[in-house]
């Protein structure tokens, strides 16, 4: 070293010198690397050794803990192999239990299917209905002869084909056309009774001519409807009917049995309103609600009085409502100081405010009405008698309302619903297309798709076309109804599920169980407005 610093010192530098120096140089690279190693090589050595003797704590410890735990346990202790160092016949250990925990972690969470495995109602009068599906379906439009009667014979008699013994036909063709029929009434064959939209009507105006100049025929058809919609009401008080329709030209009404929806009492929806139809049920002592209005907590005092909806019951709905609610009190207010500064009385500036607020949903969803227990009685005989329910002019002039029903009463008609099969192509794919065509009602679209589950058919989906003029049937959640009566509630009924009653009562409406559960729950999510539904991996989805 002191060469090499008398080397570098001097001025004047020798070859030989320079390559002395390079010499010197290299070894010293060399003895530096030799050093270096030679401490990486400790240090690892020391590394391991430090793991290995953390190694044996950590499994001494685990074999103390494991001792510990078989005490606490009042366990024996496991058998160990010493020769492989192993524990015989025994998981309990937290060796395993850890290492049991590692491997989970690596297990990724199975995916979470999404849907239901039940169909919910909807109240909503459907015209058309298109079932797709890549595979076809297990039957076809061209009924035999048993096939059409056993059909007919399980739809009029209310037999399960295929669920009860009997010597009908079982196969899927008559099964199907045991789903696609209706009970009508009136039946007219040049007129289509349904949809009741006088636009939409192809009739012979010349052919109705004779109902409408007629008196006679015109008091004869009003006395048998009439003799119909008493026999059915009679079938629905008695529980032998879920439900029913009644589809004037200028409004809709649904009756439902007590049960139905968890409620205890018959009850009826009515829609579109207007405040004339309302002021009429007034006249004639006839309480209902309004559950559908969004100011019913405003507007309480007025004749409309209204009750809660499950519309409103969302944090953002009900917001939105209080902002909306809000700026009509502020429209209201500065109505209402103009009026005052004119020298209109505080009474007459009321009553402006509840005609205007009457009049402003007529003929809208909000308009809906709500009548149950007698008052649905009352109802039953305001529309029997009410001759605002038969339309003078147009096509259908002259003609009492459509009854329609899934079971038969007085002067009802078997009617079919129109099915047609084909083949379609979407997106360079084949699919088979079910169409019907007719009045659709609730039922039929929850048991076509039971018909299918039971036919094994895999996958399929399903689009409806709806009257949406009753669209405000299934928008009502019937939550806010009492379930059962002051005198149900005083035998101690809370505890028994809200739907057991309804099933019971109306074992003998037609229904068989697995449709009962869903037309008898309570629970609001089981009422929706479908639009599109799916079938897959055994569950529904729908929008």
């Amino acid at each position: 070293m002191k060469t090499l610093d008398k080397l570098q010192t001097s001025e004047w530098k020798r070859p030989e010198e320079v390559m002395q120096l390079h010499r010197l140089k290299i070894k010293k690279r060399a003895l530096q690397a030799r050093m270096s190693n030679t401490h990486i090589t400790r240090g690892d050595l020391k590394l391991r050794a430090t793991e290995k003797s953390d190694k044996c704590n950590y499994n001494t410890n685990l074999e103390a803990s494991n001792d510990t735990l078989f005490e606490l346990l009042k366990i024996e202790s496991p058998k160990v192999d010493k020769a492989e160092n192993t524990i015989i016949d025994c998981p309990l250990t937290f060796r395993n239990a850890l290492s049991k925990l590692e491997v989970n972690k690596n297990i990724s969470e199975p995916e979470i299917v999404k849907g239901e495995k039940y169909i919910p109602v909807d109240w909503t009068l459907k015209t058309k209905m298109r079932f797709m599906s890549l595979k076809p379906f297990p039957w076809n439009c061209k009924l035999k002869t048993s096939e059409e009667a056993s059909g007919i014979s399980g739809f009029v008699r209310c037999l399960n084909i295929g669920e009860q013994d009997s010597t009908l036909d079982t196969s899927p063709n008559a099964r199907l056309h045991r789903c696609c029929l209706v009970w009508q009434h009136p039946s007219i064959p040049w007129l289509e009774l349904f949809p009741r939209s006088a636009g939409k009507v192809s009739a012979n105006l010349a052919s109705n001519s004779t109902i409408v100049n007629n008196t006679y025929i015109k008091e004869a058809l009003y006395k048998d409807w009439s003799e119909s919609f008493r026999s059915l009401f009679h079938l629905l008080r008695a529980r032998q009917c879920p439900y029913f329709y009644v589809c004037a030209n200028n409004f809709t009404v649904l009756f439902r049995a007590a049960g139905i929806s968890g409620i205890s009492e018959a009850h009826a929806l009515l829609t579109p309103t207007t405040r004339g139809f309302r002021q009429f049920l007034k006249q004639e002592e006839i309480e209902y609600t309004m559950p559908l209005r969004k100011d019913f907590k405003r507007r309480s005092n007025l004749s409309d009085s209204g009750c809660e909806t499950l519309d409103t019951a969302t944090s953002n709905t009900t917001l939105v409502n209080h902002i909306e609610d809000q700026n009509l009190d502020d429209e209201d207010e500065t109505q209402d100081e103009w009026l005052q500064s004119l020298g209109v009385e505080n009474s007459e500036i009321r009553k402006i405010n509840s005609s205007q607020k009457e009049t402003e949903i007529d003929n809208m969803k909000q308009s809906l009405i709500l009548v149950k227990g007698v008052e649905a009685q009352a109802l039953f005989n305001f529309l029997i008698n009410c001759k605002s329910a038969i339309t003078t002019t147009g096509p259908l002039a002259g003609i009492p309302p459509t009854l329609l029903a899934p079971v038969a009463f007085h002067g009802a008609t078997l009617k079919p619903i129109k099915v047609k099969e084909s083949t379609v192509r979407v997106d360079n794919e084949r699919y088979f297309s079910l169409e019907l065509r007719g009045p659709l009602l609730p039922h039929v679209l929850p048991s076509l798709c039971s018909l299918m589950k039971s036919s094994q058919l895999e996958q399929y989906s399903a689009s409806c076309a709806r009257l949406d003029s009753t669209t405000s049937f299934s928008a009502v959640k019937q939550v806010f109804v009492c379930i059962f009566t002051e005198q149900e509630e005083s035998i101690n009924t809370s505890k028994i599920p809200q739907n057991v009653f309804g099933k019971e009562n109306l074992s003998d409406c037609g229904f068989n169980d697995e449709l009962l559960k869903y037309f008898c729950s309570p629970d609001p999510t089981h009422i929706q407005i479908i639009e599109n539904i799916k079938f897959s991996n055994n569950f529904y989805t729908w929008t």
